[in-house]
């Protein structure tokens, strides 16, 4: 900023610019006063005779020339010689006081020119006067103009730079707001995820837990549904898997995985209900083929599936419907 203010000074006081313009100014006053006083001494002799003209009318005498400007009569000048001569002393007394007169009305005209003169000269010297003021004046003005617009550029600066600190201050202040909702926004994803992960992990617990009652689950790979749809035919006769009714046997809904002798209101026998455990894919394949020979004792009276593909087909279809 500095910098920028030492320039525009240094740029102010070497334009030469309005010295040059005032100078001109000075040169062209000057030759004009000079025209002009030329001027006045040429028209110094008509503003004389006109001042005599003047003064005769008021006095009502008759004008007096200027002797400068009466040709001589040299015959008039012999004749009044001769008269003077013949003439009596009182008529030589009598015009004395009338040459007096005329020689005091010559001298009252040249004391009139010079006055007019000096008067002239003062008015010049006036208009002068006045030009060389307005010409100051008109000088001081630029400078004047020129300062103010140093000062209004310094000002146009200096409002610059604060608009600019104020620019940064705010830049910052919105960075370090940008910068703390960034962290409040990472903090409330980081508490989201965890409240998510939560549920997913307690989830995927369950599955897994669920997973290992269920048994080995790859066992059940190469079920047809559709074959074990019809397989399923020899065992609706006693049981439903899509509903938890008893009928003929305990229903077998999400029986895979399903702890053993656990069906609500049905009666199991007694090496069953003592059993334990849960069903899993291998305990229901080995019951499917021979029940008695898997829990002796048991009440049902279906002899298994001696068919192994049966048996997985029939187990893919009813874990196919499960309902949780």
């Amino acid at each position: 900023m500095e910098d920028y203010l030492d320039k525009l000074r240094k740029i102010v006081t070497s334009d030469s610019a309005p010295r040059v313009f005032l100078m001109g100014s000075a040169a062209i006053l000057a030759i004009v006063v000079i025209s002009d006083l030329a001027g006045a001494r040429d028209r110094a002799p008509d503003v004389r005779e006109t001042l005599r003209t003047v003064q005769a009318e008021r006095e009502g005498a008759p004008t007096v020339p200027s002797i400068a400007s009466v040709p001589r009569d040299l015959a008039s000048e012999a004749v009044l010689a001769a008269r003077a001569f013949d003439a009596p002393e009182e008529v030589v007394i009598d015009e004395e006081p009338a040459e007096d007169a005329a020689v005091e009305e010559v001298a009252e005209a040249e004391m009139t020119e010079d006055v007019v003169e000096e008067v002239a000269e003062a008015e010049v010297t006036e208009d002068a006067a006045e030009e060389v003021a307005e010409a100051e004046v008109a000088e001081d003005a630029v400078e004047e103009v020129a300062e103010a617009e140093v000062t209004e550029e310094v000002a146009e600066a200096e409002a610059t730079e604060d608009a600019a600190e104020a620019e940064v201050v705010e830049a910052e202040t919105t960075e370090d707001a940008t910068e703390e909702m960034a962290e409040a926004e990472a903090a409330q994803d980081a508490t989201e995820d965890m409240a998510e992960a939560e549920p997913v992990e307690e989830a995927a617990e369950e599955m897994a837990a669920a997973s290992a009652d269920m048994g080995d689950l790859s066992l059940l790979a190469s079920a047809n549904v559709e074959d074990g749809q019809r397989v399923w035919r020899q065992c609706a006769a006693c049981h439903v898997y899509d509903a938890e009714q008893n009928r003929g046997g305990p229903h077998l809904v999400n029986i895979v995985g399903r702890e053993i002798g656990a069906a609500e209101g049905w009666r199991y026998s007694r090496s069953l209900s003592e059993h334990g455990g849960v069903w899993t894919v291998e305990s229901l394949l080995a019951w499917l083929e021979n029940p008695d020979a898997y829990i002796p004792g048991n009440q049902m009276a279906f002899r298994g599936l001696r068919n192994e593909q049966d048996r997985i087909n029939v187990l893919g279809f009813l874990n196919d419907h499960r309902t949780d």
